[in-house]
């Protein structure tokens, strides 16, 4: 038996710089993909993150900033948000790439927003002079398929419906974010029984029979895979339909500095979650707990709350052990915060389309405390609290 090593795969122009684009649908898990990236490959490559979010909150590149190691100091990190770089920030990704270049980046990792078109950021990589185009990942949130698409056979339904009907909805973007992939990434498969996965398989198989499955659990697997694969050679994604569906994935972003209520923040969306609010994410505080940044995220009817740190406001207002020159500082962080809230403020951006963000929308509103119950708050009074005590303090 002869026993060969497979060994890495090199370009010989060791010159150009390299580019991994990250793209899924909203809530398909980029960003815990991305972070693990850049934690677990450590400081022996020089990594350049560009990172879009359609909002205009930016969501994804604050998380990007905390504990990792790249910044827009040194010109490693670069964050496009409010608009997609398959549109209207386009030319914005354009120079982002450039700057990469200028800076000495040999590896940039590109995360795109969940509506962006792939076939418009391929494009414009592949323009890029003097860098190369390696992997297009997509990763593919597997408990929203199961729960949605009765594990992929209902996509295919959908997909096959559309083009009869000559109709375009938001399952044809997603299919062309799988179609243009050259490795497809079932992620959150810890959260599936075994039963579902051949099945999931088999549909990715159906829509792109060229790209390399992976599956990944808690974003996890051998990113050697991914960051060694050969240069991009798939053909283009198919040609799109003018007007859709998918295009009217918009997004509408709430920000009120009153706290919500526990009580009535849960039950909106464990009851009043439409089917076309695809994603929510954003920067909280619940009245019940005042000291607490909550970083907010709903992909499908998943629902997450993570502990992020802790406002200056209630350090300032709470901690006795503080020095003469703390409490300047923080005074002066907070010159021009609220009078009574401080730097606490809710920030939510809601995507989907159009009329399920605006019922929703009014429903949040009604989630913010009242003038009687902020009344309470400043009292010190309690408020019925169903969210989880322990939460997971975000890495």
């Amino acid at each position: 038996m002869e026993i060969y090593e497979v060994l890495p795969w090199r370009s010989e122009a060791v010159a150009h710089m390299q580019i991994t684009l990250i793209t899924g649908f909203l809530g398909a898990g980029k960003t815990t993909f991305l972070k693990r990236i850049l934690r677990e490959q450590g400081p022996s490559v020089r990594f350049g993150v560009i990172v879009n979010d359609l909002s205009e909150l930016e969501v994804d590149g604050e998380l990007i900033r905390l504990g990792h190691s790249v910044s827009e100091e040194d010109g490693t990190l670069i964050s496009l948000y409010h608009g997609s770089i398959s549109d209207t920030r386009r030319r914005d990704f354009g120079r982002a790439l450039r700057q990469m270049q200028e800076a000495g980046v040999s590896h940039v990792l590109v995360e795109t927003s969940g509506g962006s078109r792939p076939g418009e950021v391929i494009e414009e990589l592949k323009s890029c002079g003097g860098a190369v185009l390696h992997a297009v990942a997509c990763l593919v949130d597997a408990r929203a398929l199961v729960h949605d698409y009765d594990g992929g056979p209902g996509l295919l339904r959908i997909l096959l419906e559309n083009e009869d009907t000559g109709r375009r909805t938001t399952e044809n973007l997603l299919a062309e974010q799988l179609q243009s992939a050259s490795f497809v990434i079932i992620t959150k498969v810890d959260t599936m029984d075994e039963h579902s996965l051949p099945v999931l398989i088999r549909t990715m198989q159906i829509l792109n029979p060229q790209a390399q499955l992976l599956a990944s659990a808690y974003g996890k697997i051998d990113f050697r895979t991914l960051l060694h694969a050969p240069p991009y050679s798939l053909p283009a994604s198919p040609s799109r339909l003018p007007t859709s569906e998918a295009d009217e994935i918009g997004y509408t972003v709430i920000r009120d500095a009153r706290p919500l209520h526990p009580q009535r923040f849960y039950d909106q969306y464990r009851l009043r979650l439409g089917t076309g609010l695809f994603r929510s994410k954003g920067f909280i505080w619940l009245a019940s707990r005042p000291d607490q940044v909550l970083l907010w995220n709903q992909a499908g009817g998943a629902l997450g709350l993570e502990f992020l740190a802790i406002w200056r406001a209630h350090i300032l207002e709470t901690d006795r052990r503080l020095a003469p020159e703390e409490i300047a500082h923080l005074k002066a962080k907070l010159a021009d915060a609220h009078p009574v809230y401080g730097d606490r403020l809710c920030e939510i951006t809601l995507i989907g389309l159009k009329r399920d963000r605006d019922i929703f929308a009014r429903g949040l509103d009604q989630c913010f405390c009242t003038e009687q119950e902020i009344a309470h708050w400043k009292r010190g009074g309690a408020f019925i609290d169903p969210w989880p005590r322990q939460l997971r303090k975000l890495a």
